[in-house]
C-alpha cells in the first residue's frame, strides 16, 4: 500500500488519499477479524498485530526508517527492477519478510497503516498516541521520503515525441 502511494503521490489529491486510506483501513480491519474467526482458539492468544518494544521514539524511528527501506526497494523493484513477475513478486517477498525481522525486536513491525490499524482496532489500541505516531505518522512520511528519494535517484525517462 505505502510504496503505491509513495509513488503516486504528485498524482493522487488529498480527498483521494485520504478516501483510500479509509478504505484500506476498513479492510484491515475486516482481515484482522477474519483471521480472528477463522483461526484455532488454542493460537488466538498468538495473534495481536504490531505492538512497541521499546520507547516511543525509537520505535517511531524504527518504523519510519523501515517503511522507507521497504518503500524504496518496491519501487525499485516495480519500476526499474528485472522485467519478470516471478523474479520481481520473489524480490518483494524477500525485501519484505527482511524487514520484518530486522523491525520485529522494536515494533513488530507494520510498515503500512491500516495493517496497525485493523489489528489495533480489534484489540482496542487503535485510539492511542503510540498507534498514531509510530503507525500512522512515521510511515508515511518514510513512505513519502521514499518516494521523493527514488524521483531524485531515478527521475522519469523523458519520453519521445510522437512523430506525426
Amino acid at each position: 500500500m505505502l510504496p503505491d502511494w509513495g509513488a503516486r503521490l504528485r498524482r493522487t489529491s488529498i480527498i483521494d488519499g485520504s478516501e483510500f486510506k479509509r478504505k484500506t483501513a476498513a479492510g484491515a480491519v475486516a482481515g484482522a477479524l477474519a483471521i480472528m474467526e477463522v483461526m484455532p482458539p488454542q493460537y488466538k492468544r498468538m495473534l495481536g498485530g504490531p505492538s512497541l518494544k521499546v520507547d516511543l521514539h525509537t520505535g517511531a524511528v524504527a518504523e519510519g526508517v523501515l517503511t522507507f527501506i521497504i518503500t524504496l526497494a518496491v519501487l525499485w523493484i516495480i519500476i526499474r527492477g528485472p522485467r519478470s513477475p516471478v523474479v520481481k513478486t520473489w524480490m518483494v517477498a524477500v525485501s519484505t519478510v527482511a524487514m520484518v525481522v530486522a523491525g520485529a525486536g522494536y515494533t513488530g513491525p507494520a510498515m503500512n497503516p491500516a495493517n496497525a490499524f485493523g489489528w489495533a482496532y480489534i484489540n482496542n489500541r487503535h485510539n492511542t498516541w503510540e498507534q498514531f505516531y509510530v503507525y500512522w505518522i512515521c510511515p508515511f512520511v518514510g513512505a513519502i521520503v521514499a518516494g521523493w528519494f527514488f524521483r531524485i535517484i531515478f527521475p522519469q525517462r523523458a519520453e519521445k515525441a510522437k512523430k506525426a
